[in-house]
């Protein structure tokens, strides 16, 4: 097998001294009426930012990501249970993710324990992502492996629409933990384009990388992997590290493995953008351009494009603990639609006209004195259509014996004209994924502004239907093309249920 031959210079930490970071709004919700007004609520962000220990057995805004293959179909699943969330990754290059979507952070510092359960290959934390890591996924990852004859390893990755390259290769690590049903905390404090990565509080390594400015926390891990996360925490702005101390950086390992952690014949092609900052043993630093953009003093802006958050100009009000000191005055809220500012409010409610049928995004930013406007609020998007077309499941539960689901529909057609030789018509897709149908078909013409809603649709399931979950499918057609689809799951239980 051919070596690697890759020197990987000794780097020292300098993170500057973390301010209080202004706090988006998050859970933002907008609902478009058939005239579209758009009514738009949102709820205060937390001030502690993310702190999750699953003991409530739920896991509120994560969003799993967790396929399977043909070659496995019972793996690639995840689990909440005894206070933990349990990922199990599929095979053939099917990677298990979750990411917390409440929040997208700038500077921040996340920890998370993480128990090897099954597999030697990734397991670690992404972050600044823009969602969980599946094919075309964006955003950066800290992950370790270990196996018989490959030492206890970690790497830093960034992904570009799916495709891994190293930024960090994999290096041999004392500070992680071996063994079956070992218990590793990792932790990341991220300050603008400064990392610097620990490993059961042990200091090991950092980078400087501009691509990634903002995005998703999570969990992520490789093929053929089942491991447990818990006590995860991401708080606001990044914990003050003593320039003073120095990574106690491992061994480059000196076989060549891929992001997963697998033996390969390739040298790794490094990330090309990779900007690390050198700084020498009295901790003064090389260039001090990887440390600007961390604070700014920038204008209140109304538009999102290069928007930037601004930190307190007072260092005495800098937290001494890693945590987020508290905020100062809040002012108001911004709303923008399409990144374009449309008002400000004190309320966490607000009603908008949109100008035309379309596409809308919302997001919304909070003020204070004196940090300024936080980063934006996760964006929710809405779409104005001219015919409003909607069906809502009442009864979703069939039995053992076969029975009747239930459903309420809505039409409304905000046209001039008539909407003409319309056809709907149902479909249903069964458990094995395989869809029947048209169930039920009728030929209407929608006048101009006619609006119906229908209560009390029915779609009859027989006994000899198989148990499982199915989708109904309400297609409308016109001059015999479909132009709309409404879709709910329901289910068919067994005869043991």
């Amino acid at each position: 097998m051919k070596r690697l031959l890759l020197v990987v210079p000794i780097l020292f930490l300098f993170i500057s001294a973390s301010h209080a970071q202004a706090i988006p709004p998050y859970h933002v919700n907008p609902e478009v009426s058939p005239g579209g007004h758009v009514s738009l609520t949102w709820e205060a962000g937390p001030a502690d930012g993310l702190s999750e220990d699953f003991e409530d057995n739920l896991a509120q805004d994560f969003d799993f990501w967790t396929p399977n293959s043909p070659q496995y179909p019972t793996r690639g699943s995840y689990n909440i249970n005894n206070g933990y969330v349990e990922l199990e990754s599929g095979w053939a290059n099917e990677w298990a993710s979750t990411v917390y979507t409440g929040i997208e952070f700038t500077n921040f510092t996340i920890e998370a324990q993480i128990q090897n359960t099954q597999g030697t290959l990734t397991r670690g934390i992404l972050f600044r992502g823009d969602g969980p890591r599946d094919e075309d996924f964006n955003g950066y990852t800290f992950t370790y492996g270990y196996s018989v004859g490959y030492p206890n390893h970690y790497g830093i990755w960034k992904v570009t629409n799916g495709n891994a390259t190293p930024i960090i290769y994999w290096t041999e690590s004392n500070a992680l933990i071996p063994g079956d049903n070992a218990i590793n905390v990792l932790k990341l404090v991220a300050s603008g384009t400064f990392f610097s990565f620990y490993i059961n509080d042990i200091y090991v390594d950092n980078m400087s990388n501009s691509s990634y400015g903002e995005g998703f926390v999570g969990f992520v891990q490789a093929e053929a992997v089942t491991a447990r996360y818990d006590y995860v925490s991401c708080a606001y702005g990044a914990e003050l590290q003593n320039r003073s101390v120095r990574p106690h950086h491992g061994e480059t390992l000196d076989i060549w493995l891929d992001e997963a952690g697998r033996p390969t014949d390739h040298p790794p092609v490094m990330a090309e953008d990779v900007e690390q900052a050198y700084i020498d043993a009295r901790g003064s630093s090389a260039t001090a351009d990887h440390l600007k953009g961390l604070s700014s003093d920038e204008p209140r802006q109304h538009s999102l494009r290069g928007h930037r958050s601004r930190p307190s100009d007072n260092p005495d009000l800098a937290s001494k603990s890693g945590q987020t000191r508290e905020l100062d005055e809040f002012i108001e809220y911004h709303v923008y639609r399409n990144d374009q500012f449309i008002a400000a409010t004190t309320d966490t409610v607000f009603t908008d006209q949109l100008p035309a049928y379309g596409d809308y995004e919302y997001r919304v930013t909070a003020y204070y004195d004196p940090e300024g406007e936080s980063i934006p609020s996760v964006p929710a998007t809405v779409n104005w259509q001219p015919v409003t077309y909607s069906l809502a499941p009442v009864n979703a539960v069939v039995p053992y014996s076969g029975g009747t689901i239930t459903y309420d529909a809505l039409l409304f057609n905000e046209l001039p004209q008539a909407f003409q030789n319309v056809s709907y018509r149902v479909y249903a897709t069964l458990p094995d994924g395989s869809e029947v149908g048209p169930l039920f078909q009728r030929n209407f013409t929608l006048a101009p502004g006619a609006y119906h809603s229908i209560s009390g649709l029915t779609q009859t399931v027989p006994a000899n239907a198989p148990p499982g979950n199915y989708f109904l499918h309400g297609r409308l057609y016109s001059q015999g093309q479909p132009v709309y689809e409404q879709t709910f799951q329901f289910d068919k239980m067994g005869g043991g249920e």
